[in-house]
């Protein structure tokens, strides 16, 4: 008997037993399926006809209750409500059709999404009340937080941000968990946290508290330091220790040397902090005057001698007896003055006022010293197209796009230059350097990024940095010290202008994404924990290709762009790679975490076989540099990546919600950039910039994109010619606002690029951390800028404060340094009726900046 005739007598003798001998089994007998998601089952029949019909919980293919059945054969999808019903285990029923009562059943238990915690903020903190940020996924409005098992205060802020509050009796390790209630209710994995023994903080004051010192003249400051026996301090003035020429300088004593010419701003901060708290400071406020002197500067001539209404202008005043510090005074407006020498000085700014007048130009000397009058022309400008207003806005939401945000400088340069005159001098500057200085303190790496941010020369190449870091994410929560996380930031620098090909391959083997998404020590099936498929997942789906197939505009097809398989294999082909062999170490199977240069390779630990994924073949027998070759190539010519690439990029630098064929436009530059070259980053940032869509204008009802906290608070700085110091204080805040420097909560960025704006069809990802507790910490902090000006973060508000008086003026500046012009008149309205009830002119200043940062208008990027 041939096998093939064996089978069928068994299938006939089987097909020929009584029904009541038959039984039907629905598999998965028993399971749990997430709300809202769906599962296969199927049913083995041994009747015949075998044919069956699905209900559940009775209900012939269900109801929006209890679920539903899509099919009608042995193999059927049931997908879970969107809520858990009150009993949330249901009947999954598969009847035979030609024997009603033979069934077979499933039971199906029906769970809310589990909440994921991926990290604490803080997390380590004295006994006593606490308060700690949790990071993560699905979250909800109903959530409970249980601290080391007993319920505590847990304040929704977003699905991925939890705030929860306490107390914590006595030290120890603790955990929390989230446990979203029943119907459905489900409880997270535990994440744990450090209680310390609660300490006296440690103090520091610095006396005197406020000094009134001569340009060139010392004083002698003393620092009282309390919480601790180590009363060593170290001196700092305007955040740089020691000081500097410019604003002074200070002994390790605390003797303070006044600099020869008064600053801008006048007065500085000298700060004292332990060597035992770097958190703990005192300061003191010094503010310089002249020193006694009778010279008096002297202008010869002005160049140009003539400057248009409106426009901005570079301004060379030629003379003698010019000091550092020295200002010009327009009419009755004093502006900063660049000081080059002592016979030349310049300036950058506008002035409004009727063509065929002359405005008075005089320098002012730091001691009080004025010069003679020179007078500018002021000459008309062009009419056709709004004239000068309208080159200011464009050049204003160029480096909006381009830049942290646009200066009185930057939009005179552009003007220059033109778009692509600038953009071509951005792409030649040399890439800003990262010092290495911060030693283990990740705090003060974040300082020095957000200082490199608003004062970088390179500001296009900052502003690629920044977009490309939300793509190729990696996070202070599992890269925790400076050495681990600054290779990735030198990798985007050298590749923001580079092939994105070029950028995938080196971060592949880059140490720090290795310990991040746990490519480092990845081996063959059989040696330590295998190949890990987590690098491979996030390769294909936020790295390169995304989820679903893309036409070339970026629109999703219903096909999934890779299978579950396609991860397998590309984790089998990246297997062999280990950290690089610190100085002094011999090389191990599997070296220890060390981040200097890019990971080694170990054959032993590499899968040879053949691989198959997203349609290519790797041949077996290759090594582990031939397999990531093939692996990169790969998923590079994958027709998906030049539309994904562009939509995140085109998001992040211009608009949330661009049309379908400006992201083609763009697609298609990173297909080949003119010249048969593939993922030119270069070409592609050119072109997201210079396109029509990006340079219109005017604004749409969907252009532009919501400014994020950094961007936001950087741009406003800028605006207002702000000093940021590279030690600040003030990134602890960022965390309160959902985007805390460099430590984004989740590969997936601090926002989803995909997230779209509550009850709208449109894509607003930054919208995702503008929760309102997060719009009133944001608030807040541009208060603090705005009226404590501290040392940190300090502001120019004299171009405001000279005419706060007026409303009108008032507001006109405002409007000039924040929107260019373009304030509608019903803001203007709202403003003057806000600052009418302000009881005196700082007060006006301050609440005409911050309704008008705070505003839509500048909120959003047009």
């Amino acid at each position: 008997m041939s096998q093939f005739t064996f089978l069928a007598s068994v299938i006939i003798l089987l097909t020929s037993l009584p029904a009541a001998a038959q039984n039907i089994v629905v598999y998965h007998e028993k399971s749990t399926v997430e709300t809202g998601t769906s599962r296969d089952f199927s049913a083995y029949v041994p009747l015949s006809p075998n044919t069956v019909v699905w209900s559940v919980n009775g209900v012939r293919g269900g109801n929006s209750t209890v679920g539903t059945v899509t099919g009608t054969g042995l193999r059927v999808i049931y997908k879970a409500p969107a809520t858990a019903p009150a009993n949330n285990v249901v009947r999954l029923t598969a009847t035979s059709t030609a024997y009603p009562a033979k069934s077979g059943t499933a039971e199906i238990t029906i769970v809310r999404p589990i909440p994921r915690i991926w990290s604490a903020r803080p997390s380590s903190f004295p006994a006593g009340r606490f308060q700690v940020r949790l990071n993560g996924a699905n979250f909800t409005r109903d959530a409970i937080a249980l601290f080391n098992g007993s319920p505590v205060t847990a304040v929704y802020e977003s699905p991925t941000s939890l705030l929860v509050s306490g107390t914590a009796s006595t030290a120890g390790r603790f955990s929390i968990l989230v446990r979203l209630p029943a119907p459905g209710g489900v409880t997270s994995g535990p994440v744990t946290v450090t209680v310390t023994a609660p300490s006296t903080p440690v103090q520091v004051t610095v006396n005197p508290a406020t000094v009134s010192l001569q340009a060139g003249r010392t004083q002698s400051f003393s620092a009282a330091v309390t919480g601790t026996t180590n009363t060593a301090v170290t001196w700092s003035v305007n955040g740089v220790n020691g000081g500097n020429a410019r604003t002074g300088t200070i002994t390790a004593a605390g003797l303070y040397t006044a600099p020869a010419a008064v600053p801008s701003p006048a007065t500085v901060t000298v700060r004292a902090t332990s060597q035992q708290s770097a958190t703990a400071s005192g300061s003191a406020a010094v503010t310089i005057a002249p020193a006694p002197t009778s010279a008096a500067p002297a202008i010869s001539s002005l160049s140009p001698a003539s400057v248009t209404t409106g426009l901005a202008f570079t301004l060379t005043i030629n003379g003698s007896g010019f000091v550092s510090g020295a200002r010009i005074k327009l009419g009755a407006q004093e502006e900063a003055a660049a000081f080059l020498s002592a016979t030349r000085l310049t300036m950058s700014g506008s002035i409004s006022a009727a063509a065929g007048s002359t405005i008075p130009v005089q320098v002012v000397n730091p001691n009080g010293t004025v010069s003679n009058i020179v007078n500018l022309s002021i000459s008309a400008g062009e009419t056709s197209g709004g004239g000068s207003g309208n080159d200011n806005v464009a050049a204003a939401r160029l480096l909006d796009q381009a830049t942290f945000g646009p200066t009185k400088a930057s939009i005179a340069r552009v003007q220059q230059l033109g778009v692509e005159g600038w953009l071509q001098e951005q792409f030649n500057l040399p890439a800003t350097q990262i010092p290495n200085t911060f030693g283990d303190s990740a705090s003060a790496l974040r300082a020095w990024q957000v200082h490199n941010f608003a004062h970088a020369n390179d500001q296009l190449r900052q502003r690629v940095i920044y977009s490309l870091g939300q793509i190729l994410v990696v996070s202070r929560d599992k890269l925790p010290y400076p050495a681990e996380i600054i290779p990735w930031m030198s990798l985007l620098s050298r590749h923001a202008f580079g092939n994105y090909k070029d950028l995938l391959r080196e971060i592949t083997i880059l140490p720090s994404m290795g310990k991040y998404l746990d490519l480092a020590n990845s081996a063959k099936p059989g040696v330590g924990g295998g190949a890990n498929e987590n690098y491979p997942r996030e390769l294909l789906q936020l790295f390169s290709i995304g989820l679903w197939k893309l036409n070339p505009d970026g629109s999703q097809q219903a096909t999934p762009a890779y299978s579950e398989n396609d991860v397998r294999q590309i984790a089998l082909a990246l297997t062999g790679w280990t950290y690089p062999t610190a100085p002094g170490q011999q090389p191990r199977s599997e070296n220890w975490e060390y981040f200097v240069g890019n990971m080694e390779t170990r054959e032993g630990n590499h899968d040879t076989s053949a691989k198959s994924f997203l349609g290519c073949t790797v041949p077996a027998g290759q090594t582990v540099v031939q397999d990531l070759d093939d692996v990169i190539d790969c998923v590079f010519q994958h027709p998906n990546v030049p539309p994904f690439i562009a939509t995140r990029l085109i998001r992040s630098l211009v608009a949330s919600n661009p049309s379908a064929a400006y992201i083609s436009r763009v697609a298609s530059v990173f297909a080949d950039n003119g010249a048969g070259v593939r993922g030119d980053l270069k070409a592609v940032i050119k072109a997201i910039l210079t396109d029509p869509e990006a340079r219109n204008d005017t604004p749409t009802a969907t252009s532009g994109r919501l400014r994020e906290p950094i961007l936001h608070v950087v741009a406003f700085g800028r605006a207002l010619n702000a000093q940021i110091s590279p030690s600040n204080q003030f990134t602890y805040i960022f965390d309160n606002m959902g985007q805390s420097a460099l430590s984004p909560p989740s590969v997936f960025n601090w926002f989803s690029p995909l997230y779209r704006i509550p009850r709208t069809s449109y894509f607003g990802p930054e919208f995702q951390i503008y929760t309102p507790s997060q719009s009133v910490e944001r608030a807040n902090f541009f208060l603090q800028i705005l009226t404590e000006n501290f040392g940190d973060f300090r502001v120019d508000l004299s171009p405001f404060t000279g005419v706060a008086g007026n409303s009108a003026q008032l507001i006109d500046a405002v409007d000039n340094a924040l929107l260019h012009g373009r304030m509608p008149q019903a803001m203007r309205d709202s403003l003057s009726r806000a600052l009418a009830a302000a009881g005196d002119n700082q007060q006006r200043v301050t609440a005409a900046l911050y309704l008008t940062a705070l505003s839509g208008y500048y909120a959003v990027q047009h």
